[in-house]
């Protein structure tokens, strides 16, 4: 798992998404603010957009790289996010970032959306003489501290900032997950978002259980499951959206790209009964053998209830995503001494690679557990099994047209589970305090 920051100039240790779709939501918010035309100007947007998603940009069109202008100029997708015709010419934009109109541009978009104003004159990091003339100058302080204000702000006026106030995980957190491949989060639900959260999925528990649509598991098929909540509520869109779990996503799904590293596998709700047995030992990381070493999938868990040792807390071997196998039927024998119980208070999260080997354990309590389950992979795996997004640009006639083998292939009622498409307009608008 890589949990390195990537890049080497002072923008590197601003914890955010460097991606294009993250980059629209950002200008898109400058935009809304802005009544001086600032956001109109082509060469402050890619100048801007040139930091913000490769952090130590290099003029050089000699070679392709991770951080070469060529990377983007090379593609239509930064002109569609920043919504240009055609973008200027990258000698112009480097001219232009030396240049005393953007570092006084910045201040004056500092003091709009910085908390904390620049200095009167702009520091940069190194100031040698020749930084300013480099095709790899460093950012401005004032560039630094107008990022933040703007995340800042974003994050601030997102009703996902009503789920959390933790806006990015400990770099204890990265270590644990790197030398355990789990690690728990204690207190991330503010108290309101942790009631409402726990209410909207007891009465979605109890519509589905009333409407026969409800999906039962389980040695004693008491178990119950929800499936695609996030069509069920708006709450639970807010919840995989917080920036403290975007943030962690993108770490630890980090790879060299500038679109989106990670997409949603499922989202769903777990409610373990009284007497409810363990499950065996197994991993979420579905693939054969041997797992390859990088993040597939990502899990986290989170507890409606106080997770404890007696009823059914999750239970990890540590190290075991190093292994890059599954358990096998000698590993419950002689693992069991080495398996942790992760206990922890309603709200928290518990946090895991898909590849640690994992159980519930039993329920011996005479009440109900409840938790959520939020599932996330690799963006790649889409890429690779879907490079066009089949059932979009193919019309639903066509693909009702189409053989049974046909409709497979493109992922027609693929993966359709029981419950999942019992949406009650009841149930989505359950109040709650994000949507008042």
């Amino acid at each position: 798992m890589n949990v390195q920051a990537v890049g080497t100039s002072n923008l590197a240790n601003i914890p955010y998404r460097r991606t294009y779709l993250y980059l629209g939501e950002v200008i898109n918010f400058m935009r809304s603010v802005d009544n001086a035309g600032i956001m109109d100007d082509p060469l402050f947007l890619t100048s801007f957009s040139s930091y913000f998603l490769l952090n130590a940009p290099q003029f050089n069109f000699d070679a392709h790289g991770h951080s070469s202008v060529q990377t983007f100029y090379a593609n239509h997708y930064l002109r569609e996010t920043l919504k240009l015709d055609a973008l200027p010419e990258p000698e112009n934009v480097l001219a232009y970032i030396n240049s005393d109109k953007f570092d006084s541009t910045l201040i004056k978009l500092c003091s709009i959306f910085c908390k904390v104003k620049s200095e009167n004159s702009i520091t940069f990091v190194e100031s040698k003489p020749q930084t300013k003339n480099s095709l790899a100058p460093h950012p401005p302080m004032a560039l630094n501290n107008l990022i933040k204000g703007v995340i800042s702000e974003v994050e601030n006026s997102s009703p996902s900032a009503y789920i959390s106030s933790s806006d990015q995980p400990s770099e204890a957190i990265y270590t644990e997950l790197k030398e355990s491949g789990f690690a728990v989060k204690n207190d991330f639900l503010s108290s309101s978002a942790l009631s409402d959260i726990a209410y909207i999925t007891d009465e979605i528990a109890k519509y589905e259980k009333k409407t026969g649509s409800a999906y039962f598991y389980g040695t004693a098929g008491k178990n119950q499951r929800i499936y695609n909540l996030i069509a069920k509520h708006p709450i639970y869109a807010d919840l995989i959206s917080s920036p403290y779990i975007t943030t962690l996503l993108d770490r630890v799904f980090d790879r060299p790209t500038l679109h989106e590293k990670f997409g949603l596998n499922s989202l769903t709700a777990h409610i373990v009964p009284p007497g409810a047995k363990a499950i065996p030992l197994h991993i979420d990381s579905v693939c054969p053998e041997p797992i390859p070493p990088w993040m597939i999938r990502f899990i986290i868990i989170l507890p409606l209830a106080d997770f404890t040792k007696h009823n059914g807390a999750t239970a990890f071997v540590p190290g075991s995503h190093k292994f890059l196998r599954r358990p096998g039927p000698n590993d419950i024998i002689n693992h069991a001494s080495k398996e942790v119980v992760t206990e922890c208070k309603a709200g928290s999260l518990v946090l895991f690679d898909g590849a640690t080997w994992h159980r519930s354990s039993d329920n011996q309590t005479k009440n109900h557990r409840p938790g959520l389950m939020l599932s996330f992979a690799a963006s790649y795996f889409m890429e690779l099994c879907g490079e066009e997004e089949h059932l979009t640009v193919i019309p639903n006639q066509i693909i009702e047209s189409f053989t049974p083998k046909v409709q497979q292939m493109i992922g027609y009622n693929r993966a359709i589970k029981k419950g999942a498409m019992d949406i009650s307009s009841e149930n989505r608008t359950l109040s709650y305090k994000s949507s008042k």
